[in-house]
C-alpha cells in the first residue's frame, strides 16, 4: 500500500498508541495516555478517539496522520489480528522517519522478536486458517522488525511511573525536533533556522536554572516571529506557559493590572486568585516550571511592574522578552540576543513567497523582484508588506510601485518603524536621529559623527547615540555607525 502525500503530510495527532486493550488499557497504557495528555501531547487512543462500530480503516487514517507511533507489546498482543494489522501499517507509514517506539510491557523483547511462548501459541492459532498464511508471515516479519527497534523494556526501569516519565521525555524531545511540512506558520519561516539554533543553545532547556532571554532589534525584524517559533517548539516541556502579545499596545489600552491578571490566568487557568500580591500565587509560581514570553515591551517600568524582582519561578523556568530597546533588558535579562536582518538570498525568497505564492515563478520579474527586495534591506515585515501589495500585479504596476517607493515610502512599513522614533520621547535625541539619517550616508566612524554633532552645539551627542543604538535605530559595528535604509527614509 502506498500512502498518498496528502494523507501522510497532514499530521493530526502527535502520538498514536497501539496496544492490546484487555492487557493494558486500564493500567499501563491508560497511565501513559494520561501522562502524554498532561503534557499537551495530542494522542490517539482507540477507546477515546474511535467511535463504536467504526472499522480499522479509521485506525489506519489515524496512524497516517500521527507523527509518532508507540506500540505497547504485552502478553496477549499477538492474539489480536487487529493489533497485528496496526503494526504492519505503522511500519509501512513510519519506519523511514524513525518514529516508531516499541514498549515491551511484562514481556521480553526476544519473545516478540522470535514469536516464542504466548506469541507462538497465538500464531499457531492464526495458522489454522490456511488462506491467511501470507498475512501471518507479514505479521511475523513486522513483529521481528519492530522488536529490533530502539524502545523500552518495563523490566529495566522501575517503578512504573519512572518508565512513563522517561517515555514522555523521549516523545517531547522527538516532537521538538519534528518539522511539519504542512504547518503554514513553519512554511513561512524563511531564514529562521540559524537564529532558532542560536537561541535554543542560549535557552538550554535541559538545565534547572531560571533564565531570562532578551530578543532585541528594529521594528519588523522578526523578534515576535522568532519568539513564537521558540514557544511553539518548547512549550510542552513546561508545566505552565503563557505568550503575552503586544504588551506595549495592551499596556496603553488596558493598563498593568489587566496584563498581570492575563498572565496569571494563562499560567494557572484560575480566575479566583489573580493578584500578584497573593502569597498562595507567589508560592505556586515558586513551585511551577514556566515558559513566559513577554512580547514588545518598551520600558523597564513595564517589565518591573509586570514581573517584579521579588517574583520567583520554579526550577528550569524560562522567560523570553522581545523589545526594540536593548536598555529594557540590561537590568533583568541574563542573555541578550540581537535579531539581525535576512541576507539577500533569504530576503528574495521571503519576498517572492508573498509576491507570487507557493509557486514562485519569477519569469519576467527577476530584476524587479531583486530591486524591490533590496529596498526592504532584509527587513521581514517590509518584505511581506511589499510582496503582498504586488501580488498578481503586472510588470508595469511593479515598475510604478518601485518608482514610488523611492520618494514615498510604504505607509504600513513606516508606521511600524516610527514607533521606535516616537518612543524616544526626548526631542534632542530625535533631532540627532534625524541629523544622522539626513547627513551621514553608509558606514561612518562614530567619533567623527560625534565630533560633527558637538560642533553644532549638540553636547549630548555621545549619550544620544548610545540611546539610538539601544533602541535599534542605528547600528554600531567596530566603532562605525550605520542605519537601516528604511529608517533613513524617515529623515
Amino acid at each position: 500500500m502506498v500512502i498518498s502525500s496528502s494523507s501522510s503530510s497532514q499530521e493530526k495527532y502527535d502520538v498514536f498508541l497501539s496496544f492490546r486493550g484487555e492487557d493494558t488499557r486500564d493500567g499501563f497504557t491508560g497511565y501513559l495516555y494520561n501522562a502524554l495528555c498532561q503534557k499537551h501531547i495530542l494522542t490517539y487512543k482507540d477507546d477515546e478517539n474511535l467511535p463504536k462500530g467504526h472499522q480499522i480503516s479509521e485506525l489506519k487514517k489515524a496512524i497516517e496522520k500521527s507523527k509518532i507511533c508507540i506500540i505497547v507489546f504485552s502478553t496477549n498482543f499477538a492474539s489480536s489480528t487487529w493489533c497485528l494489522d496496526e503494526v504492519v501499517h505503522i511500519l509501512k507509514c513510519k519506519k523511514n522517519i524513525g518514529n516508531v517506539i516499541p514498549i515491551f510491557y511484562g514481556i521480553e523483547p526476544s519473545i516478540v522478536r522470535k514469536q516464542g511462548e504466548s506469541y507462538a501459541a497465538a500464531f499457531a492459532e492464526h495458522e489454522r486458517f490456511k488462506d491467511k498464511m501470507e498475512k501471518v508471515q507479514q505479521w511475523k516479519d513486522a513483529l521481528k522488525e519492530v522488536a529490533n527497534l530502539s524502545g523500552y523494556d518495563s523490566e529495566n526501569l522501575r517503578p512504573e511511573y519512572k518508565l512513563i516519565e522517561k517515555i514522555v521525555e523521549d516523545i517531547l524531545l522527538k516532537l521538538s525536533k519534528y518539522v511539519s511540512t504542512n504547518d503554514p506558520f513553519k512554511r513561512h519561516l524563511i531564514g529562521i533556522e540559524k537564529p532558532m539554533e542560536e537561541i535554543e543553545r542560549l535557552l538550554c532547556i535541559a538545565t534547572t536554572d531560571v533564565r531570562i532571554i532578551g530578543l532585541h532589534g528594529m521594528g519588523g525584524i522578526g523578534k515576535t516571529t522568532l519568539a513564537h517559533a521558540i514557544f511553539r517548539k518548547f512549550y510542552r516541556h513546561f508545566e505552565s506557559y503563557c505568550f503575552l502579545n503586544d504588551i506595549r499596545e495592551e499596556y496603553e489600552r488596558y493598563g498593568i493590572i489587566h496584563l498581570r491578571e492575563k498572565l496569571l490566568f494563562e499560567l494557572f487557568k484560575d480566575k479566583t486568585s489573580l493578584s500578584m500580591e497573593s502569597i498562595p500565587i507567589q508560592d505556586r509560581c515558586r513551585r511551577t516550571k514556566v515558559l513566559i514570553v513577554l512580547d514588545d515591551l518598551d520600558s523597564i517600568s513595564q517589565l518591573n511592574r509586570l514581573l517584579p524582582n521579588v517574583y520567583e519561578f520554579g526550577d528550569g523556568s524560562r522567560i523570553i522578552i522581545t523589545t526594540r530597546d536593548a536598555q529594557v533588558l540590561k537590568s533583568r535579562a541574563d542573555i541578550l540576543y540581537e535579531v539581525k536582518r535576512l541576507n539577500d538570498f533569504e530576503a528574495l525568497k521571503l519576498f517572492c513567497l508573498h509576491a507570487f505564492g507557493q509557486n514562485s515563478d519569477l519569469l519576467g520579474y527577476e530584476a524587479l523582484s531583486t530591486s524591490v527586495a533590496g529596498y526592504a534591506h532584509g527587513n521581514p515585515l517590509a518584505l511581506e508588506v511589499l510582496g503582498s501589495s504586488l501580488y498578481s500585479k503586472s510588470i508595469n504596476e511593479w515598475e510604478s510601485a518601485l518608482d514610488k517607493l523611492e520618494t514615498d515610502p510604504d505607509k504600513d512599513i513606516q508606521k511600524v518603524l516610527k514607533i521606535s522614533y516616537d518612543g524616544l520621547g526626548d526631542k534632542s535625541i530625535q533631532d540627532i536621529f534625524l541629523d544622522i539619517a539626513c547627513f551621514f550616508d553608509g558606514e561612518v566612524d562614530r567619533d567623527y559623527v560625534e565630533s560633527i554633532l558637538h560642533r553644532t552645539e549638540r553636547s549630548d551627542a555621545t549619550i544620544a547615540i548610545s540611546v539610538l543604538i539601544d533602541k535599534s535605530l542605528i547600528i554600531e559595528c567596530q566603532s562605525r555607525l550605520s542605519m537601516h535604509a528604511l529608517l533613513r527614509q524617515m529623515g
